[in-house]
């Protein structure tokens, strides 16, 4: 995601695609940069959370033995191998990548971001003798290790394979001139191919919402993640039509539910009707039994209705007359609620908030977006009939079923249950945070890192998703959650509890 500062790892970013590895070729003379070394450094401290005291002074005193200056606060950022690699010089590149092994340890992110670096600069550069160390066939293999089965007998990699080779994106060959590429895994694989999958939804929604592509991205990521999505804005800036469109690109079948103060709970559920051939009850399903279902204006009808979600968003089922009825997956309500300011409105009940995902806004669009808007709409015909299916509902399934294994360090998660203790003290009467919400956070992270196109979760997806999944459960706005997320840090920090 694009970041709005380089020294503030809370602001707010966008998914960026993450280019194809080129072909190994010879590449043109780059201008090199000395600096970007504190900045790689920086990079993969940062990769598994806020680093310890302790590690950053070692990576003080490595870039002090290489003769650069310690670390600053904007060498704290994200940034991929592929962009800076190339800009450090090549006197430079044996040393530093003795320090990233250091800094390394036995940590499998970091290892897989120090490898990368090791086969972009030996991809870099015409062999020489000198371009490694003598001890780096030795180091880098117990450097790359085995990938972590974090989900035994569920990955799709193969056990016990040879993956010492492989870098952080799975498709690298060791820096070792004697080492065969490997072959990529099959978890690389689909991660990619989930890429351009949902790179290809969100250019057909945009076809219908125009610049509101962070939101497409968000409401995609929850979806894949097996969450619901809350859209709360004011009418008319395109909540219903958001959903139709996605609905429209990704096969499946769609249900929609126009919430009114009458509408009853057996309305939404269905019923089991009278059958006067078979002088029999009959259940016929509401329009809850689809894949994808558009709640529009939730807090319209009362809370008796609104409660009639609560057992299908948590279960997937329904239970009429003492017979459960399940759904088929994938099953997703996308939900639009007016501001509770709005007459004829009701506030949802709690255990219904907390079953949402992620809330997120809309917004009015920018002058130019909304005149490019009076161009796509005026049209003869409607923006949302040019919206065809790219995805098809098995692929979509494929997501969900992914989403579970992609990597999630030790460190990111003890990160993520420390971040939801220290709201919990802070939280006011009834506006805690559930374990739900945890799971939630972590998933939502999960989700966020593949259709990246990567197979690990850093602290930027963390932190990236956080006001969209805790906003609505502390009752309060997304720049709120940042700034409550950035006291508990600073207050783990003074405790020495940082991570």
């Amino acid at each position: 995601m694009a970041s709005s500062g380089d020294d503030d790892p809370f602001a707010a970013r966008a998914l960026v695609p993450l280019a194809p590895r080129p072909p190994a070729v010879t590449p043109a003379p780059a201008i090199t940069d000395a600096r970007r070394a504190a900045r790689i450094v920086g990079g993969l401290l940062l990769s598994t959370g806020t680093p310890a005291a302790e590690e950053v002074t070692r990576a003080n005193a490595g870039l002090g033995r290489l003769g650069r200056a310690p670390l600053g606060q904007g060498d704290f950022v994200v940034e991929t191998p592929e962009s800076l690699a190339p800009l450090v010089p090549a006197e430079l590149r044996p040393g530093l990548l003795a320090l990233l092994v250091e800094l390394a340890g036995d940590e499998p992110i970091r290892r897989r971001l120090a490898n990368s670096y090791a086969a972009l600069w030996r991809d870099d550069a015409p062999p020489r003798p000198e371009a490694v160390p003598a001890r780096a066939p030795t180091v880098l293999k117990w450097l790359i290790g085995d990938l972590p089965r974090h989900h035994a007998g569920r990955s799709p990699e193969p056990e016990g394979g040879d993956t010492m080779s492989e870098g952080p994106y799975r498709g690298q060959a060791a820096p070792v001139a004697t080492v065969a590429p490997v072959e990529r895994t099959p978890l690389r694989t689909r991660v990619e191919r989930i890429r351009g999958e949902f790179l290809q939804v969100v250019e057909a929604v945009e076809k219908v919402i125009i610049g509101k592509r962070d939101v497409i991205e968000r409401v995609l990521g929850a979806m894949a993640a097996r969450g619901h999505v809350l859209l709360v804005d004011v009418p008319g800036v395109g909540k219903t039509q958001l959903c139709k469109a996605i609905a429209a690109a990704i096969e499946s079948r769609f249900g929609r539910v126009q919430f009114t103060p009458d509408l009853l709970p057996m309305d939404i559920t269905g019923a089991s009707v009278y059958d006067m051939r078979d002088k029999s009850f009959v259940f016929r399903p509401g329009p809850v039994f689809a894949h994808l279902l558009l709640a529009d204006e939730i807090n319209r009808a009362t809370p008796k209705t609104q409660s009639a979600l609560l057992e299908v968003m948590e279960e997937r089922c329904v239970t009429v007359d003492g017979v459960t009825h399940r759904l088929e997956e994938p099953f997703c309500v996308l939900a639009t609620m007016n501001p509770l300011d709005h007459q004829g409105t009701y506030a949802l009940p709690a255990a219904q908030i907390d079953r949402f995902m992620v809330m997120l806004e809309l917004g009015y669009p920018s002058p130019d977006d909304e005149v490019r808007v009076l161009d796509r709409h005026l049209g003869p015909e409607p923006a949302l009939a040019q919206v065809q299916p790219v995805v098809s509902r098995a692929a979509f399934l494929e997501w969900r079923e992914t989403v579970p294994l992609i990597h999630v360090a030790p460190g990111i998660k003890r990160a993520a249950v420390d971040y939801v203790n220290g709201l919990r003290r802070d939280a006011e009467e009834g506006h805690a945070v559930s374990p739900r919400a945890t799971l939630a956070w972590v998933r939502a992270s999960q989700a966020r890192a593949m259709l990246s196109g990567r197979e690990f979760v850093t602290m930027e997806d963390l932190l990236e998703v956080a006001p969209d999944v805790l906003r609505h459960r502390l009752w309060t706005e997304g720049t709120t959650v940042r700034e409550r997320l950035r006291a508990v840090q600073n207050r783990l920090a003074a405790q020495g509890g940082t991570r």
